[in-house]
């Protein structure tokens, strides 16, 4: 099991890479008409939703590590030692329970209620999630919530029986995305005036 796992839905990177290919090319088709202070606003927004996707969309994720969970949201860091954890849920996005509070993770939501029609038991095997009386389908391993509780599952489990495991809970502000979000925001709403 690697020191270092880092849970990230690639359905981020295919909106982003959508995003910037539409924006470029419309800036490219306004320089190309000659139409320069078009094609640098175009260029300008592109760059300003872009920064704004990447910040909500492909920047968070969860991390596993040997001694803890780190929860990378937009604008808050979360880190918890995996004695610290109490219990993981999947309500309504993958969330790791502690004694002092419950800290959800963008980069893992839960699906949406359709997903129960397509569940099947044999999804659950290997899981390690086949002793649980009742399995939600936002457990499922296709639900990008339901990966994010097995890997925690078995990082902790690896963690704890190997000796790594800590105990320690941290938040941190992640100052460049709140940087990023006004500065994006900034230039489309200069951009819209003008």
């Amino acid at each position: 099991m690697p020191e270092y796992y880092v849970y990230r839905p690639r359905s981020g990177w295919a909106y982003l890479a959508i995003v910037a290919l539409v924006g470029m090319s419309a800036a490219v088709s306004f320089f190309y008409a000659g139409f320069v202070t078009d094609g640098l606003v175009s260029l300008s927004n592109t760059f300003a939703t872009s920064a704004l996707l990447w910040v909500f969309v492909v920047s968070p994720k969860v991390v596993y590590t040997s001694k803890g969970i780190e929860i990378h949201n937009p604008f808050q860091t979360i880190k918890v030692g995996w004695l610290n954890t109490v219990d993981f849920v999947t309500k309504y996005s993958f969330t790791v329970v502690t004694e002092t509070g419950r800290y959800s993770a963008w980069g893992a939501p839960a699906p949406g209620r359709f997903n129960a029609r397509k569940i099947h038991n044999t999804d659950f095997r290997g899981t390690g999630l086949e002793d649980r009386k009742v399995i939600s389908p936002n457990d499922s391993p296709r639900a990008e919530s339901g990966v994010a509780l097995i890997l925690a599952q078995k990082h902790r489990d690896y963690a704890t029986k190997k000796g790594t495991a800590s105990e320690h809970t941290t938040k941190q502000i992640n100052l460049i995305s709140l940087a990023l979000v006004a500065s994006s925001a900034l230039a489309l709403v200069v951009n819209f005036v003008h």
